[in-house]
């Protein structure tokens, strides 16, 4: 999937998070303003620290930053009180990945015995028909369920707010990059506007528009695996897939 946020952590307290959300693709120029988008953004965090795949990247501008390493990372997934419904969560955004044999039946939590009695997947669950092997076993998935990620939005969210953009580009800077003259008074581009992204791409990320968001939540248990300093990409939008 296409990378279309980098998400940076500011501050945690309590039940409640301050980061900024960099807008770098220019097919989605908003930071979305539903509930979704925000515990979406928890549950991928939970997702990337649980599967190790949040690095410090230091040699890197623009690249993710974590203030710890793979191992504690997957420490903290794993003491968290609400972790387990965490991934519950993200199973809703983009389905649950179910492990089969090679012909369809459950396999048990060893991931290679199947499951007693023997029962296939496609008898027991609604299936959007992704499948695949990765390395561990042949899966297939269940749709993600935008009714109940909605409901469970609800819940979990109890406040959100998002900024004006920060480091919008004035028109003559649009202009200038094209080439052109500016006709008519200065003022800030607009980031629906493909255009305006001429005078963006070349940026380092700090450079790029963004807009602050500020999160509430109803437990800190929500929020026991983020730190500030924390920034990684996502292609989270808080619409399941």
């Amino acid at each position: 999937m296409t990378t279309i946020f980098t998400v940076s952590i500011d501050a945690v307290e309590d039940t409640t998070f301050r980061g900024r959300v960099h807008l770098i693709n220019s097919d989605v120029p908003r930071v979305p303003r539903e509930p979704e988008f925000p515990l979406s953004l928890l549950a991928d965090l939970w997702w990337s620290l649980d599967h190790g795949s949040l690095h410090n990247e230091e040699d890197d501008e623009d690249g993710d930053r974590c203030p710890f390493d793979e191992e504690r990372g997957k420490a903290i997934i794993s003491s968290m009180r609400l972790g387990t419904e965490l991934g519950q969560i993200f199973d809703l955004i983009l389905g649950r990945k179910i492990r089969v044999t090679e012909d369809g039946y459950l396999l048990a939590d060893d991931d290679r015995t199947v499951l007693e009695p023997k029962r296939r997947a496609a008898d027991l669950y609604k299936l959007d028909g992704g499948s695949g092997s990765d390395g561990i076993s042949d899966f297939v998935m269940t749709p993600g369920d935008q009714t109940a990620f909605t409901r469970r939005a609800a819940a979990v969210v109890t406040g959100y707010e998002v900024s004006e953009y920060r480091n919008v580009p004035l028109l003559s800077e649009v202009a200038a990059v094209q080439g052109l003259e500016l006709e008519g008074p200065d003022g800030l581009a607009d980031l629906d506007d493909y255009d305006t992204w001429d005078a963006v791409h070349d940026r380092p990320l700090v450079e790029f528009p963004y807009a602050e968001i500020t999160v509430a939540v109803a437990d800190p248990g929500y929020l026991e695996h983020l730190s500030a300093g924390m920034r990684w990409s996502t292609t989270m939008t808080g619409h399941v897939c």
